[in-house]
């Protein structure tokens, strides 16, 4: 094993460390044309499982049962993208003047990729137990404890690691890491959070 290892650092292929390293800071390693390219190819293919098992975005984090057209279900994953990404693009600029917009954009993008795991329990699962949690958790603990107490699991899982990738982008796009990146950023993901929950419910209501 030993010899395999030098073997390796000798024609310069990363250790199983690097990789899970570089797989860990994903959206900080990867190149900012790759990041968009990947981040918009899972939007795509996202609003492509939305329209197929009938559920729609119901905020910048997860998911409830409806449907619409496909290119209804592409226009809501745009505008949760946007218009979250406005507000932590505009708080980037407190940080750093010269953040680039295309790249701040693309790796909050790709970023994003954990959300889509939200999706398989509403394929798999109870879709009426699993709107009701999503929409109103307090109902969902009264009416089946045991399905909120998992999926309240599985949302902290995945919310926690979308905000761990996305502190990677954020700080990767700024260049700066510290306490004051990191109240910033989680600010912006707060005020991003409700300006796209209010744009999607007023197109949703628009659209209606």
């Amino acid at each position: 094993m030993a010899s395999v290892r030098r073997e390796s650092r000798r024609r310069g292929l990363p250790s199983f460390r690097e990789i899970i390293k570089s797989m860990v800071r994903r959206p900080a390693t990867i190149s900012s044309n790759n990041a968009l390219l990947w981040g918009v190819a899972w939007l795509i293919a996202g609003a492509m499982i939305c329209r197929h098992f009938s559920l729609v975005p119901r905020s910048l984090i997860g998911y409830t049962w409806g449907g619409g057209p496909l290119l209804w279900q592409v226009i809501y994953a745009l505008t949760l993208w946007i218009t979250s990404c406005v507000v932590i693009f505009a708080a980037s600029l407190i940080i750093n003047r010269r953040v680039g917009i295309v790249e701040l954009f693309g790796r909050m993008l790709f970023a994003r990729w954990p959300i889509y795991l939200l999706m398989i329990p509403g394929m798999v699962t109870d879709r009426v137990a699993y709107s009701t949690f999503m929409s109103n958790p307090e109902a969902s603990f009264s009416a089946n404890p045991i399905y909120a107490t998992a999926m309240t699991v599985v949302t902290v899982v995945v919310l926690l690691w979308y905000l761990y990738w996305g502190y990677c982008a954020f700080s990767r796009s700024t260049q700066s890491r510290g306490v004051i990146t990191i109240v910033v950023y989680i600010l912006s993901m707060v005020g991003g959070y409700y300006l796209s929950h209010i744009s999607l419910r007023m197109l949703m209501t628009g659209v209606a």
